[in-house]
């Protein structure tokens, strides 16, 4: 337990109680940090009344008082004379250590939490049992700061990261989406933890990218059906766009164009090709920051939010020459800057218009198809070629091809004769069972299952060591 809170709370608590330590050092001193609130039990947190820590001594002293906390640190806490605390509010918010997801689905098992992490490509750090569910923590490897210098910006993004965040999960399962951000959610207890590894945390930055990427496919889902030569008409496509952004000596010069319209340039561009605002955002805050002497946070705010306002349409090309050669290299000439391109467009298709499945739709519907009928402890499907075909609806080449596409996320083993099988095994779901089983019972999974993956090598190792460790060389043999 010591662990957990250390790995959670981080640097954001003292070491030792400021009074009445047992373990602080003679004469050892340290500066006062934040703080963060436990309540006993539901009643007395619908009432507001709590505990104030500030120090990771008294945390894990007195963890089996509490069944709630706040796992991000706050900058301070108050209690009043009713018993009442007060500041665990998000503009108190000192650092943010964890996401933290509330799944209300008690029927779900908690390995396929795990098998959603595994195919997202952020395991979980920690999983906890609730009375409705599970709460699903994602450690930070380390804390991202609050600062009121940057407008408490970390907070913007950290909120829209813990939003895909839940998005995604509620793909699968039961998500509170309405929960805070970085509110009061369930401790860690001995009686609830089903999973904990320390290696599995991630930076703010990893994040950050992995959220750019799901806003750019939320986004490509709702887009018009065209299907368009690649990067046609798209402003953050042509070479002048990445030129100006990664340019970090723009600065204000009267007379000249400077910081304020390359930012909204950018934007301009930004809106122009179908970003999302909170996509402009993230980049152009840290354009901003590159900038030798960048803008206030409140410019950067005003300006983006007036290329988004449709007044524009996109930005202008003769500013676009200027700026750049300006800035970035003045014997640049248009032929530099802009991309000619020319084709057909068409219109894509339904698939419930098309005789015929693209192969990446094929993929997904038989994944999707071993996941319902598998399980941790049977992570294999067992039936002839023609019941899952037809189950399928494809055909025997087809089939025949998802195999060879497929062949690192699935294990197919064949007998032949009057009484023969196929056996597909999903191989993250042998991953799964190895990270989720106990010690004394995992050999014998791994007996169970080796016989059907032929890489009976490959699990001893795996199951020997960490999982996360083991996991991206796992996935990667050709199992076939």
């Amino acid at each position: 337990m010591e662990k957990i809170y250390s790995l959670i709370v981080g640097s954001g608590l003292r070491d030792f109680k400021y009074f009445n330590s047992h373990l602080k050092p003679v004469g050892y001193s340290e500066e006062n940090k934040g703080a963060i609130f436990g309540f006993r039990d539901k009643e007395t947190l619908k009432l507001g009344r709590g505990v104030i820590m500030t120090s990771l001594e008294a945390l894990t002293d007195s963890w089996s008082e509490y069944s709630h906390w706040t796992p991000n640190v706050y900058c301070y806490g108050k209690k009043q004379a009713d018993g009442t605390v007060t500041g665990y509010s998000e503009n108190n918010l000192r650092q943010i250590n964890t996401f933290v997801i509330d799944i209300d689905d008690k029927e779900t098992e908690w390995t396929e939490i795990l098998l959603q992490g595994l195919d997202s490509g952020f395991m979980p750090t920690m999983i906890l049992e609730t009375v409705k569910g599970y709460q699903v923590y994602f450690v930070l490897d380390n804390p991202a700061f609050v600062t009121k210098h940057t407008n408490f910006k970390v907070v913007k993004v950290a909120k829209r990261i813990s939003a895909n965040l839940r998005r995604l999960y509620a793909n699968q399962f039961n998500v509170d989406t309405g929960c805070n951000d970085f509110g009061i959610f369930r401790i860690p207890r001995k009686d609830n933890v089903l999973y904990f590894d320390e290696n599995n945390c991630y930076s703010f930055d990893e994040w950050l990218q992995w959220s750019y990427k799901q806003e750019d496919s939320l986004s490509d889902k709702g887009a018009m059906k065209l299907i368009r030569p690649k990067n046609i008409n798209r402003q953050i496509d042509e070479p002048w766009f990445d030129l100006l952004l990664h340019k970090g000596n723009i600065r204000g010069q009267k007379g000249m164009l400077g910081r304020n319209n390359a930012i909204l340039t950018l934007a301009l561009a930004y809106f122009s090709s179908g970003k999302t605002k909170e996509n402009c955002e993230y980049n152009l805050y840290q354009f901003n920051d590159r900038l030798t002497a960048p803008l206030k946070f409140s410019e950067v705010q005003r300006i983006i939010n007036s290329a988004y306002s449709g007044k524009y349409k996109a930005a202008q090309r003769e500013y676009i020459v200027e700026l750049l050669q300006t800035w970035v290299d003045d014997s640049l000439k248009e032929n530099d800057l802009f991309s000619r391109r020319s084709g057909w467009y068409k219109f894509a298709k339904n698939r419930s218009e098309r005789k015929y499945s693209h192969y990446a739709e094929s993929e997904n519907d038989l994944l999707d198809y071993l996941r319902k009928n598998c399980s941790v402890d049977k992570p294999y499907l067992s039936c002839t070629n023609k019941e899952l075909m037809s189950e399928l609806g494809i055909s025997k080449t087809t089939f025949r091809v998802l195999r060879q596409r497929l062949v690192n996320k699935i294990s197919v083993k064949t007998t032949r004769g009057r009484f023969g099988s196929t056996k597909i095994t999903l191989i993250a779901l042998v991953v799964i069972g190895l990270i989720s089983k106990k010690r004394d019972v995992k050999d014998d999974y791994i007996s169970r299952i080796s016989d059907l993956l032929d890489i009976d090598s490959t699990l001893k190792d795996l199951g020997a060591v960490q999982p996360r460790a083991k996991q991206t060389e796992f996935l990667n043999v050709n199992s076939s």
